[in-house]
């Protein structure tokens, strides 16, 4: 039984997973397993992770069902006392492990420490992502409500317990960090570890590089249903869920008018107003999307989204 589980989800990108693996067996910290998930790729994914010579990479081919199903199916064939996940698309530096592990160790109240994000640009150069104000340690629920803390999926070490009745929502195509490490931050804090970075490639086809409104969207979905299902209200009070859950509606809005859909971005304002009915520029916005005309009749998927299921054990398929 390895001490760290390393979970690496991918879809089609067999060049980039063998490099983010590589991150991972260069690391000083060595007592880790590695559970590439290949969600359903078509192109030679299985014959390169097939010739990768450690027996600590563990490779597993599932239908291809989303981000959030192949991280859930990594979940259950973990085995470590830690989780990390890395995306098939970032790097490790080769103390990462060992800093974050190191500071767990020496900090058993907490349940997972992060570190900070280095963008690495096509052209080579480099920018910290990480702002002072949103690097944190402690309980972070309530930052959720705020600015986002500094957290995604490949910067964090997780304690598994912190994992116990949490999965990856499988509803959520985009966003899903944001959704379950909302959930998890009631159960745990989190430490933030200066010292520990990682490498993020901003990559074109990169999903956080996709400009369609899933991502506001779905932040204002999950911000609903942690508030009015979860017990957000003890967290946070009405006043201030109410104004960030209708600024993302109103971002996704944004967004759906820069597409020239302003049927979706209608809709938006509207949930937008429900949460904010005192903000009069809503009333505007929507006025000039609604007599707007939008440049296509089609649906696209993120504009006839139902509300996130409310009971937690229908989350996901993977139990």
């Amino acid at each position: 039984m390895a001490a760290i589980s390393v979970i690496i989800p991918t879809y089609n990108r067999s060049a980039l997973v063998r490099e983010a693996c590589q991150s991972v067996l260069q690391q000083t910290f060595t007592d880790f397993e590695i559970l590439i998930i290949d969600d359903g790729s078509t192109d030679n994914t299985a014959a390169v992770v097939n010739r990768i010579a450690d027996d600590r990479v563990k490779y597993f081919y599932k239908k291809k069902g989303g981000q959030s199903m192949a991280r859930n199916f990594g979940l259950q064939k973990s085995t470590g006392r830690y989780l990390a996940f890395l995306d098939s698309d970032d790097l490790w530096p080769a103390d990462y492990l060992q800093t974050v592990v190191t500071e767990l160790e020496a900090n058993k109240d907490y349940g997972a420490a992060y570190g900070r994000v280095i963008v690495l640009y096509p052209d080579g150069s480099k920018k910290d992502t990480s702002p002072p104000d949103r690097c944190i340690s402690g309980w972070l629920t309530k930052y959720f409500f705020h600015g986002m803390p500094c957290l995604m999926p490949s910067v964090i070490l997780f304690r598994k317990s912190a994992w116990l009745n949490i999965f990856w929502d499988e509803a959520i195509t985009r966003g899903t960090d944001y959704d379950v490490f909302l959930r998890i931050s009631v159960k745990i804090p989190f430490l933030f570890v200066p010292e520990a970075f990682i490498i993020k490639r901003s990559l074109p086809n990169s999903l956080s590089n996709i400009q369609d409104p899933l991502g506001p969207l779905n932040g204002a979905r999950s911000l609903e249903r942690f508030y009015l299902h979860f017990q957000g209200d003890k967290y946070v009070s009405r006043k201030i869920a109410a104004r960030k859950i209708s600024h993302k509606y109103r971002k996704a809005a944004k967004i759906s008018q820069s597409l020239a859909n302003n049927r979706a971005a209608a809709r938006f304002l509207k949930n937008a107003i429900q949460w904010c009915p005192w903000d009069i520029r809503l009333y505007f916005e929507l006025a000039r999307a609604a007599f707007s005309k939008s440049a296509s009749c089609e649906k696209p998927d993120w504009e006839t989204l139902e509300p996130l299921p409310e009971n937690i054990t229908c989350l996901t398929s993977a139990k």
